[in-house]
């Protein structure tokens, strides 16, 4: 009789044990999915989601790669050529565009034009090898906000990515000089510019031509970046434009409002 009792003490001293490990195996397995679940909600409404057109296969993967791994960055989808890049806009609505100048029967700088005609909000960064003047004012006449060069686009992906997306106008240094030493950039007009802006406004607006991002401009001008801020958000409404890029257009590259 004692053996049995002994039995049935010793079996259910097993099941409440046995209990109590599923209990905090589920708990745990709450706590892990909602700390999954908190952290996929974060990425998915903080993230800048980016598009990429790259007809180089080897290139195309790696720039994906780094949009992946980023978390402040999620891929809007990556595509050999731009013929579909409306129905791509369309269907995948990135924040920015990746965008190559040379692609297979339709340019990188057609694209832009389409895409900026029906999607004035997405900022476009072309992202190619080509630095000679003709493709530089073209992508940048179509509505490119930011200029890379390949050589050296790689480092500063993620960062050129959150530049443009919070107005900047990111461009690779070569190409900046040369957006400056353009015939066709030189300021046509400079007296009405000045009479337009305040000396500090046109300051900043001069640094921006020049490739700055906000953070180079406040370092540049001994101001904080919120202050900067709030001058180009002044540039802006005086000129009447939206990004920097048009900014510098109207006045620098004699386009006329």
């Amino acid at each position: 009789m004692y053996a049995f009792y002994f039995s049935i003490h010793l079996t259910l001293h097993h099941y409440v044990i046995y209990s109590i490990c599923i209990i905090c195996s589920f708990r745990l397995f709450l706590h892990f999915a909602a700390f999954k679940l908190d952290r996929s909600f974060f990425k998915s409404s903080g993230v800048i989601k980016v598009a990429i057109y790259e007809d180089n296969t080897g290139l195309r993967e790696v720039l994906a790669t780094i949009i992946r791994e980023s978390e402040e960055t999620e891929l809007a989808g990556e595509f050999g050529h731009c013929l579909d890049v409306i129905r791509n806009t369309t269907a995948f609505k990135p924040d920015v565009i990746l965008m190559d100048i040379e692609m297979p029967q339709k340019s990188g700088i057609e694209a832009v034009k389409e895409v900026k005609a029906q999607f004035p909000e997405v900022e476009i960064i072309m992202n190619t090898v080509f630095d000679d003047d003709e493709r530089i004012f073209l992508a940048i006449q179509a509505g490119a906000t930011g200029y890379l060069l390949k050589k050296s686009s790689i480092s500063q992906i993620i960062s050129s990515i959150k530049e443009v997306k919070n107005g900047g106008a990111p461009m690779s240094p070569a190409i900046a000089r040369k957006v400056l030493s353009m015939p066709f950039a030189k300021p046509v007009n400079r007296e009405k510019i000045e009479n337009t802006l305040s000396k500090r406004e046109f300051e900043i607006l001069e640094f921006l031509a020049q490739g700055f991002s906000y953070k180079m401009v406040a370092a540049a001008t001994n101001l904080s970046i919120d202050t900067v801020r709030a001058h180009i958000k002044k540039i802006y409404d005086k000129l009447q434009v939206n990004s920097a890029t048009e900014a510098v257009n109207r006045y620098f590259l004699n386009k006329n409002p």
